[in-house]
């Protein structure tokens, strides 16, 4: 599909947290990295739509770390002009700690994590006054988890005012358990969330453990986003590929058929990218799925989170659908 010519980059912006990653065993050559579910979408992001530049919201501290991750968003064109740097605080931190089997086990050190102080600072304000002249704000549940719940009231004050002036809003669960005092909690939350969205992006699986409930078929919880007033959404089913709904109507993109799957790190950020992309482009949300869906298909045959830059044929391949 040719957009060239009609094509006016949007005005993205993604709130979320990037920590540093450490992979491999403990003390026997552990790898330095970073990640994060919406930096993860924001790279993409930038990757598929040259001239885009989403702009990253997040708080980051002044140490040389913080320096390295600024610098690599910078390359992969990311915008940064909105991070925030506050001095004395450090970036989160995770390990990923695999056993004889392959399995994965996660460690996370973010209790001091600047990120958690984004709504504190003074320059807090100013952002969201930024962002009013945006196209579109995307954020997930973990952006909102790891607010103080008094933050977490300002957050989405400061997000009700967006949506007041124009904004589109886009979300994705990514429940985490470990984030939230209990289920009820976050239930509570992230559906202040979704009253705030217009685009919904979740995981049937997410959104089955948040309610207590087991392989609840996506209308249903198409159905519930909708009754919160969410305009589009879309359940995210795995191998099984997307089912959309809007206005009424629905539709299922199936996934691309992948023979050896190596990593599923990132399938639903990277999805979350495609479809955001496919979205700025002005497609439709059958389109906007397959790109998400394509690209998910491409992201866990790969090591990590990241494709290498120098493996690129991917986005040629979506931009020629």
């Amino acid at each position: 599909m040719d957009t060239s010519s009609a094509f006016k980059p949007k005005k993205i912006a993604v709130i979320g947290e990037c920590m540093i990653e450490l992979s491999g065993k403990p003390f026997s050559g552990q790898e330095q990295r970073f990640g994060g579910d919406t930096l993860n979408t924001a790279l993409y992001l930038s990757r598929l739509v040259p001239g885009l530049a989403p702009s990253y919201v997040t708080a980051l501290g002044e140490d040389t770390y913080s320096q390295h991750m600024l610098k690599a968003w910078q390359d992969e064109g990311i915008d940064t002009a909105l991070t925030v740097q506050i001095p004395g605080k450090l970036p989160g931190m995770y390990a990923i700690e695999l056993d004889e089997q392959g399995e994965r086990t996660f460690h996370y050190w973010r209790g001091e994590s600047a990120a958690k102080a984004l709504c504190q600072q003074a320059q807090f304000s100013t952002i969201m006054a930024t962002l009013q002249s945006y196209d579109l704000v995307y954020l997930t549940g973990i952006s909102l988890a790891i607010f103080s719940d008094e933050d977490k009231h300002a957050f989405l004050l400061a997000l009700e005012s967006l949506k007041a002036s124009g904004v589109k809003i886009a979300v994705d669960s990514n429940y985490r358990p470990r984030l939230w005092p209990n289920a009820a909690d976050a239930c509570e939350w992230l559906g202040k969330l979704y009253q705030l969205s217009d685009i919904a992006l979740v995981t049937a699986e997410d959104e089955d453990a948040m309610l207590g409930m087991q392989d609840s078929p996506a209308s249903i919880i198409a159905t519930r986003l909708h009754s919160m007033g969410v305009k589009q959404v879309v359940v995210k089913l795995g191998s099984e590929g997307a089912m959309w709904s809007e206005k009424g109507q629905s539709g299922q993109a199936r996934t691309n058929k992948v023979d050896h799957v190596v990593d599923t790190t990132a399938a639903g950020d990277s999805f979350n990218a495609g479809y955001l992309a496919a979205w700025s482009m002005g497609m439709t949300m059958a389109e906007c799925c397959h790109w998400g869906n394509k690209l998910a298909s491409r992201v866990i045959q790969h090591q990590g989170a990241i494709i290498p830059r120098d493996q690129t044929h991917y986005i040629t391949e979506l931009m020629s659908i």
